[in-house]
């Protein structure tokens, strides 16, 4: 035989009571025991389950809407070869019909302590809107209140918490910031040989490799800009001009804020074998070169991942060692 479902009196002073929640929708079948719905006033929030097994056929009141006590919430129907007896503990409905729930749990109105705000204020929510919130990590302070004098009710706790700009912009920018890093050792007999060769002071050792690792680069990015140091960038097309335009160019450039795509930092003298440099913003590659250590240098590469793949960083630093080691390669 069907039956409808009432709005139960949870408390001597109830008058009203709203549907927080449904846990099952029309069409569903439940077992006795089963939680259906969930009714919340000002003071209490109560979980109600099913006393004996059914099916949800109507939902007459929707979640977030306030009746009160004695309207009709739904109808059902109970299991085949189950019956349904009254209870004197469960109310009857303005219909005459059994209550399809009884109240599961009650939480009174202590466990609803409102909590200050940063301004000193406090936060006016319902129990079971706070057990909402704490469940979905929503923060009670973000949220205006539809009960009576602000109050926070379920109806008014977002489904999840809302995610800030900066904090869902930052798994792409995890996977931009990924980066490979590569090592190689190589000799500088040959570098220290071609500085012997040239006119005093006309270059250093580091200038002499950055101008190689530009010719280098120019070969897969001839239109990347190159920087040293607090130097201006550079295209490095313009290191196939030779060193002397390309020291001339450099002397002449003037910062303009465009970022290098390459940066370069050598440690100089001294007895730091390793120099791995921090990639600026806007940057692909970042080169380091340390001191100068029983005729050998060290070269770490940081190369952004999201340009440069693991083979081509891996075969960029493998054409500049061998420039490194033998310059002629380049030069001729």
């Amino acid at each position: 035989m069907p039956q409808t479902l009432a709005m139960p009196k949870l408390g001597l002073t109830m008058t009203e009571g709203q549907v927080a929640e449904w846990r099952r929708a029309p069409g569903e079948s439940f077992a006795a025991g089963d939680v259906l719905l969930v009714i919340e006033t000002d003071k209490i929030a109560n979980d109600l389950e099913a006393p004996t097994a059914g099916r949800l056929t109507e939902i007459l009141v929707e979640a977030g809407q306030t009746v009160p006590v004695g309207a009709l919430l739904a109808r059902w129907e109970p299991a085949e070869g189950v019956a349904v007896v009254p209870s004197q503990a469960q109310p009857i409905s303005d219909a005459g019909a059994v209550p399809l729930v009884t109240a599961s749990r009650e939480e009174t109105a202590a466990t609803a302590v409102p909590a200050p705000t940063a301004a000193g204020q406090r936060i006016v929510a319902t129990p079971y809107a706070r057990r909402l919130a704490g469940e979905r990590g929503v923060e009670l302070r973000s949220l205006i209140g539809s009960g009576p004098g602000g109050r926070i009710r379920a109806a008014d706790v977002p489904e999840r918490a809302a995610v800030p700009p900066d904090a869902a912009a930052a798994p792409v920018a995890a996977a931009v910031s990924a980066e490979h890093f590569l090592l190689a050792d190589v000799s500088a007999r040959a570098l220290l040989d071609w500085r012997a060769a040239l006119p005093t002071g006309r270059a250093g050792l580091g200038s002499l490799m950055f101008y190689l690792t530009a010719r280098t680069l120019m070969a897969s990015r001839p239109q990347a800009l190159c920087a040293a140091g607090d130097g201006a960038p550079l295209p490095a097309c313009q290191a196939a001009q030779g060193l002397a335009a390309w020291q001339a160019a450099r002397l002449g450039m003037r910062p303009d804020g465009q970022p290098a795509q390459l940066w370069f930092a050598s440690a100089g003298r001294g007895p730091l074998r390793m120099v791995a440099p921090a990639r600026p913003a806007g940057c692909a590659l970042a080169l380091g070169v340390g001191s100068l250590v029983e005729g050998r240098l060290t070269l770490a590469l940081r190369a952004d991942a999201a340009v440069w793949s693991a083979a081509q960083a891996a075969d960029f630093l493998t054409q500049l060692h061998g420039a490194l080691e033998d310059p002629r390669r380049l030069l001729l």
